[in-house]
């Protein structure tokens, strides 16, 4: 299992229902604001621009009523709750390969009448499941902890339905070089201190990939701009938090991701790929 410092803290501050687990009691990733000048700083927005990060990704995978639909790193599972709560006839699947989060996922979602929940414990880059078994496939920001981005789109190629969707959301530098540099090795050591495992930055593009694996890619969106209010109400969320281990862990990675965000260096993308029939 990877390592993942700011879960430790979050399963550790859920009994509790502390501070942090409140500030992702649903959802685990970064904000979305279409107007990012209209931020106001509050819990309830960043929780509002993590329900609208979600939207950015059901629109990218084409999400509708009567999918079978698999959520890959599904976190504590708010964004399969999102999609019970707002679409019919879904067959929802879970994934993660930390058995403490299906856990937490599991104990607070109940399928909605029509449709079905499942949870599993498995690897991203080998999926447990039968070939063409999903209609479509998220992966919301995650997929830089898997080992390998391509063998997952690989397995996701091979689980998808012909004419199916996937719809990846991940940080990636603007230059694909910048991830072999010195001083890029050097930041990555500090960002893992709070977000963990860092998988290998990919030496091809995402378009080149999703060939190799039989997919095409649809859509590139670059939406580094609407997630930048995420970075200043986390730092000051972490550094007014009473608990020391908490300031320590996550401050410091969060500090470089917001550097290296907002001179443009790591871009947020959103990619849609279309199984072909």
């Amino acid at each position: 299992m990877p390592d993942l410092p700011y879960f430790d803290l979050l399963i550790d501050d859920r009994p509790s229902r502390g501070e942090l687990s409140q500030l992702w009691k649903d959802q685990v990733h970064w904000g979305y604001w279409e107007t990012p000048n209209s931020a106001d700083g509050t819990l309830a927005d960043y929780v509002a621009a993590m329900e609208l990060m979600n939207g950015v990704l059901l629109e990218a995978g084409r999400v509708a009523d009567g999918q079978n639909l698999l959520d890959v790193g599904c976190g504590f599972g708010g964004t399969i709750r999102q999609i019970n709560d707002t679409h019919s006839d879904m067959d929802l699947t879970g994934l993660n390969i930390d058995p403490r989060q299906l856990a937490a996922a599991k104990a607070v979602s109940t399928p909605a009448e029509g449709n079905t929940i499942a949870w599993f414990e498995g690897d991203a880059c080998r999926l447990p499941f039968e070939d063409n078994s999903f209609d479509r496939i998220l992966a919301v920001e995650c997929i830089f902890h898997f080992p390998s981005r391509e063998k997952f789109l690989v397995e996701a190629a091979r689980v998808l339905k012909p004419g199916g969707y996937l719809a990846v959301s991940d940080f990636v530098p603007i230059m694909m070089f910048f991830g072999k540099t010195p001083i890029w090795l050097a930041i990555r050591s500090r960002i893992a201190k709070s977000y963990g495992t860092l998988g290998s930055v990919p030496l091809r593009s995402y378009k080149n990939m999703g060939a190799r694996a039989g997919l095409r890619l649809e859509t590139s969106r670059n939406i580094r701009k609407q997630t930048l209010p995420t970075y200043p109400f986390l730092l000051k969320f972490f550094r007014a938090h009473e608990s020391a281990d908490i300031r320590k862990t996550m401050i410091v990675g969060t500090r470089w991701m917001n550097w290296l965000s907002k001179l443009g260096l790591l871009q947020y993308q959103v990619y849609t790929f279309h199984k072909p029939e």
